[in-house]
C-alpha cells in the first residue's frame, strides 16, 4: 500500500477542482440549434413573421432540412448584443 501525502492547502484546492469538474460534467449543456419556439422565446417575439424577417435579411443564422428549421443560439445572442441600447 502506498501513501500519498498532501499539504493541506493543496488537498483542498484539488478537492475544489474535482467538485468543479464533476459539476461541469453533470450540468446540462445549452444546445446550439434551437427550434422555432425556443428561438422565438429567446428573442421575445410573439409572431412567426418577425423571425422570418431576421432569416430573410441574414441577421440570424439558421439551418433548414426540408421543412425543419433550426436557429443558431450564438447568432441570436450576437444579434441581441448588437442591438442592445446602451445608456
Amino acid at each position: 500500500m502506498k501513501v500519498i501525502i498532501f499539504e493541506e492547502e493543496a488537498y483542498y484546492k484539488m478537492l475544489e477542482e474535482l467538485k468543479q469538474a464533476i459539476k461541469e460534467a453533470t450540468s446540462p449543456r445549452l444546445k446550439e440549434w434551437l427550434s422555432f419556439e425556443e428561438a422565438k422565446d429567446l428573442l421575445g417575439f410573439k409572431s412567426k413573421s418577425k423571425l422570418q424577417q431576421l432569416r430573410d435579411h441574414g441577421e440570424i443564422e439558421f439551418s433548414q432540412h426540408g421543412r425543419i428549421i433550426r436557429y443558431s443560439r450564438s447568432s441570436i445572442l450576437t444579434f441581441l448584443e448588437n442591438h442592445r441600447v446602451k445608456f
